[in-house]
C-alpha cells in the first residue's frame, strides 16, 4: 500500500509528529547527559524543525491555537511525561537536572503563556498580535536564548520545537537543529536541499563553543513522506558514494571491518602519544 499524505491528512501528520518527538528526545538525552564526553562536558541544546503547509492549523483563528498545535501539545506532553517518570528517581546529578528541565519544560507547556514551541510564518509581519511579534523576533534575532539552558536568573529555557511553512530565509541559521519533520511536500529539489541542511551543522555548546569534526559526527533526523521517497534515496546514494568503500546495509564486509579496525588503531596510537606527554 502506498499512504497518500493528503489522505487522513490528520493522523498521517500525528504519526511524523510520534516520531519526530521520539527523534528528537533520542537527541536531547545524548546531548544533555554526553555520557562519552565526560562528567563535566557541556550541554548541548537540541532544536527540531517543522515545515508545515497550513498557517491555520497552528495559529487557529482569533489567536487560539489550531488542530495542529494543540495535538502536538497533546503528543508532546505525554512524552514529557514518560520521560520525567523515567528520572524522578535519578541518583546521577546530570540525569537529575536533566529531569528538572523536562519538568519546567512540562509546567511551561500547561501554563496559559507556554514557551515550549513557536511559530514563524512570512504572514506574521502584518500582524498586529504582541505575542506572536515578539515570538518571530525571538526566533528571528535571538539565537543565544535557543541555545542556552538558562537565563541570566538561573530559570529553565524551554523552547526547542520550532514551526515554519517554508525555510526561513531571513539570515536564520541555528547549528543545533537535530530533528526535521515535514508534515508538507516541499516543490523543488533546491528548496528540499535547503532543508536538510538546516540539520547539517556542527552544533553549538552551552558555552558557545563550536564542536569540530573531531569532537562531533553529525547525526541529523530527517522525517519526510512517502512521496518525496525518491529524493531521499538520491541523497543517501549520493553520501555513501563519497565512502571511500562501499557501505554494505545487510552485512559487516572485509573492507568495512579493515576501515574500522584502522579507525581504532589510529585512536590508540592517539591516546598512546598523550599517555606518553603525561609522563
Amino acid at each position: 500500500m502506498k499512504l497518500i499524505p493528503g489522505t487522513f491528512a490528520q493522523s498521517y501528520q500525528k504519526e511524523i509528529i510520534l516520531q519526530a518527538l521520539d527523534c528528537h528526545f533520542k537527541a536531547e538525552e545524548e546531548n544533555f547527559l554526553r555520557p562519552n564526553s565526560g562528567d563535566n562536558a557541556p550541554k548541548i541544546k537540541t532544536l527540531s524543525l517543522f515545515f508545515i503547509d497550513s498557517i491555520s492549523s497552528f495559529r487557529g483563528e482569533n489567536s487560539s491555537k489550531g488542530w495542529l498545535a494543540k495535538e502536538f501539545e497533546r503528543l508532546l506532553t505525554e512524552k514529557l511525561k514518560r520521560l520525567i517518570g523515567r528520572y524522578e528517581m535519578a541518583i546521577d546529578d546530570r540525569e537529575k537536572d536533566y529531569c528538572s528541565f523536562l519538568q519546567a519544560t512540562l509546567r511551561s507547556l500547561q501554563s496559559e503563556h507556554q514557551d515550549v514551541y513557536a511559530g514563524y510564518f512570512s504572514e506574521d509581519r502584518g500582524s498586529s498580535d504582541a505575542d506572536i511579534q515578539a515570538e518571530v523576533e525571538d526566533i528571528l534575532s535571538n539565537k543565544e536564548k535557543l541555545l542556552s539552558f538558562k537565563d541570566k536568573d538561573g530559570n529553565w529555557l524551554t523552547r526547542r520545537f520550532l514551526f515554519s511553512k517554508w525555510t526561513l530565509r531571513e539570515g536564520w541559521d541555528n547549528p543545533n537543529v537535530f530533528t526535521i519533520a515535514k508534515l508538507r511536500t516541499s516543490g523543488s529539489e533546491i528548496s528540499k536541499i535547503q532543508e536538510v541542511g538546516r540539520g547539517l551543522r556542527l552544533p553549538v555548546d552551552e558555552t558557545g563553543h563550536r564542536l569540530n569534526q573531531d569532537e562531533w559526527q553529525s547525526r541529523l533526523s530527517f522525517l519526510i513522506g512517502y512521496d518525496e521517497r525518491d529524493f531521499a534515496q538520491k541523497l543517501v546514494g549520493e553520501i555513501n558514494d563519497d565512502s571511500p568503500i562501499k557501505l554494505n546495509q545487510e552485512e559487516l564486509t572485509d573492507d568495512m571491518i579493515k576501515l574500522i579496525v584502522k579507525a581504532k588503531q589510529k585512536l590508540i596510537l592517539s591516546l598512546m602519544r598523550i599517555s606518553c606527554l603525561m609522563i
